[in-house]
């Protein structure tokens, strides 16, 4: 049996248990890179092996994120497919604080594009919340404008969701999309029936932050940082916040706790 062929057991394995194809994707290419590393087949990795490529992406300074992921698409494919049992210890994480954005420099970035489509982005992110790949894809029938809401679908997890839309997104919402009932919100240029790629959001961030003379190093997922972060200050209880944000765990909100300033700015420094 080759590569190929142990591959393919692989994304079957991924496809039973419902992964989405990004994630099949990524486990795809980590366990190719790793073979491409170790130069021997997957029936013959050992434990040792696994480290030892793990050693080499900690020297090489391979952010701890990024050798997490790998940990886990190396333990699902050795342990939880090929039933090796190497028990693999992830790496651990970094705890860095996220970057947050006030709300007075989003609307600068906003206010700085002159595309009505990248302003509706940007909007979408910051004012309802949505991960990149949510954002990029959504439709025009997902929309709830009298409702105020949006319909997510297959979120993260394939798990669908409301969130709510502001007044401000609704109103340049209709004044783009006057007569139009189905279709991406954010068509590509290239290929008008497919929606823009990650990457072209990524750079309307980027242009956003470099018109509006933020020095920040933001990206897309910083604005969903910043929504969580404002409702959390706003006093928004925290469970409505990881209903909206999408997370399975309450844990995984209460991250954002560390990132709000509403509390330390409630105490007085002893130089004042």
């Amino acid at each position: 049996m080759d590569n190929q062929d142990e591959f393919k057991v692989l994304i079957d394995e991924m496809k039973v248990r419902g992964f989405s194809w990004k994630t099949i994707r990524m486990y795809l290419y980590q366990n190719r890179r790793f073979l491409e590393f170790i130069r021997t087949s997957p029936r013959d990795v050992t434990k040792k092996d696994v480290e030892s490529y793990l050693i080499m992406l900690y020297d090489r300074q391979v952010a701890s994120a990024t050798r997490h992921l790998i940990c886990a698409a190396l333990k699902f494919y050795y342990e939880g497919v090929l039933k090796r049992r190497f028990q693999l210890k992830y790496p651990r994480r970094e705890n860095k604080l996220s970057i947050v954005l006030s709300r007075e420099e989003i609307l600068r970035m906003i206010g700085a594009l002159d595309n009505p489509g990248h302003k509706l982005l940007l909007m979408l992110m910051y004012g309802s919340g949505l991960r990149l790949s949510e954002a990029v894809s959504v439709k025009l029938e997902d929309f709830d404008l009298g409702r105020k809401v949006l319909h997510v679908k297959r979120g993260k997890g394939a798990k669908d969701r409301m969130v709510n839309l502001s007044t401000s997104f609704i109103e340049l919402f209709l004044r783009c999309n006057a007569g139009k009932e189905e279709g991406f919100l954010f068509s590509s240029a290239h290929n008008p029936s497919w929606h823009i790629t990650g990457r072209a959001a990524q750079n309307v961030v980027r242009h956003a932050l470099r018109e509006a003379g933020i020095p920040k190093k933001a990206h897309p997922h910083t604005l969903r940082t910043s929504y969580a972060t404002h409702l959390i200050e706003n006093g928004t209880d925290i469970s409505y916040v990881q209903r909206l944000l999408g997370h399975s765990s309450i844990k995984t909100t209460q991250a954002y706790l560390r990132l709000s300033n509403a509390s330390i700015q409630a105490i007085k420094s002893p130089l004042d």
